[in-house]
């Protein structure tokens, strides 16, 4: 049986009642687990991690995708696999790797799952798994009131976006890839590490975590109702040539603005342009069904 670093991030959408009903069923089934005091918690979790990696076999995340990402640095370091127990709103690398959403086919998969090594981004030297973006995401993040987050889910998320995107006014951006320099005029830049970001959207139709390339989309429409039609092919990542879009594909962007944007990375407002995004391969450990190779 498994020795367990548990990680429950108490404001996810799911989360103020999960830690226990998580240890009860992890016990049952035979592991033992190591969960950080009030004070470890607070102070560093990351650092919890690094210390007790030599003790533990897995950690075992409860949040969204954002909890992930505050755990990377300490996941990476430790080289630990992640197990995740999707509590969040939009939940993208659960979506990815279809894993399971309660704990009791978690317990399961802890058996019958195998262990993966998935790339992660690089935004401004910070780490994200599924997304770092400007422009209207930024908006959506700062203003998304946290109990309509709670109770709505993902809606949410597209109802405060029509909002905000009434107000809001296209920015000039130069992204720089490896091979051409585009000069946009966007609503929202994206630059993603597989496929799922934002409200389960998809960046690409073909895109993985395992491609070693970061995916950018900058959206251009011209009207709102031009920003409706697109709505369809913004979930299914099959984009044409007469979408009102520039989708590119490197491993590594540089994009300048004339003034400052922040950037939100996988959901938090972190850091802001200019901006160089990087891919890192094969940084994290992850926990997967068998069946997704």
């Amino acid at each position: 049986m498994s020795r367990i670093l548990l990680m429950i991030n108490p404001r996810s959408r799911s989360g103020e009642e999960a830690t226990e009903e998580i240890s009860e069923a992890l016990r049952g089934c035979g592991h033992s687990i190591i969960i950080p005091e009030d004070k470890e918690s607070h102070d560093d979790p990351n650092e919890f991690i690094r210390k007790n990696k030599n003790q533990a076999d897995f950690v075992l995340v409860g949040g969204g995708d954002g909890s992930v990402n505050h755990l990377l640095p300490g996941l990476v370091d430790s080289q630990l696999p992640l197990v995740l127990y999707p509590l969040g709103t939009a939940n993208n690398l659960a979506r990815t790797y279809s894993l399971p959403q309660n704990i009791n086919e978690i317990c399961q998969s802890l058996a019958h799952s195998h262990v993966v090594s998935i790339d992660l981004g690089l935004v401004n030297g910070l780490y994200f798994v599924n997304v770092a973006g400007m422009g209207l995401s930024t908006e959506v993040n700062r203003n998304v009131p946290h109990k309509l987050k709670r109770y709505l889910g993902v809606m949410a998320f597209i109802l405060t976006a029509f909002r905000m995107f009434l107000k809001m006014k296209p920015f000039k951006a130069t992204v720089k890839g490896q091979e051409k320099e585009v000069h946009t005029r966007s609503w929202q830049i994206s630059v993603c590490n597989g496929k799922h970001y934002g409200s389960g959207l998809t960046i690409k139709h073909d895109a993985t975590l395992e491609d070693g390339k970061l995916h950018l989309l900058s959206t251009e429409v011209k009207s709102f109702w031009s920003g409706i039609k697109l709505i369809p092919t913004l979930y299914s990542g099959h984009f044409k040539h007469h979408h009102e879009v520039t989708l590119l594909t490197a491993e590594s962007f540089v994009i300048k603005t004339k003034r400052v944007f922040k950037i939100d990375v996988d959901g938090d407002l972190k850091t802001q342009t200019p901006a160089e995004f990087k891919i890192l391969r094969k940084a994290l450990k992850i926990l997967v069904p068998k069946d997704n190779n």
